[in-house]
């Protein structure tokens, strides 16, 4: 599940040495000028809000990542990453909670 992006501009991705756009026969062409989205699963999209349509690159190799997160410097923010955690937990605790409650015959 898709929990945070940013946008980039097509020329930024284009830097990538194995960058090969997919598009849907009725999408345009991306020019550099392009704005993508790339998800914290290291896919791009032409757009944030139906990411399961628009899919420009899915190619998440090692190098990929090490791309995103060292030239176009892509991170989740401190903030939301800190949120995300926070929920995590109080999920984990809640469900330790149902499984140690004794059951009833």
């Amino acid at each position: 599940m898709h929990k945070y992006c940013k946008a980039y501009h097509v020329s930024a991705m284009r830097q990538f040495s194995d960058w090969a756009e997919k598009r849907a026969e009725n999408e345009d062409e991306l020019s550099d000028d392009s704005i993508v989205y790339l998800w914290d699963d290291f896919t791009v999209v032409r757009s944030p809000v139906i990411p399961d349509k628009g899919l420009v690159f899915d190619e998440v190799t090692d190098a990929w990542k090490d791309f995103c997160l060292t030239t176009l410097q892509f991170s989740i923010p401190e903030d939301l990453r800190y949120a995300d955690e926070q929920i995590q937990e109080a999920g984990d605790a809640q469900k330790d909670t149902v499984e140690q409650a004794p059951s009833h015959p």
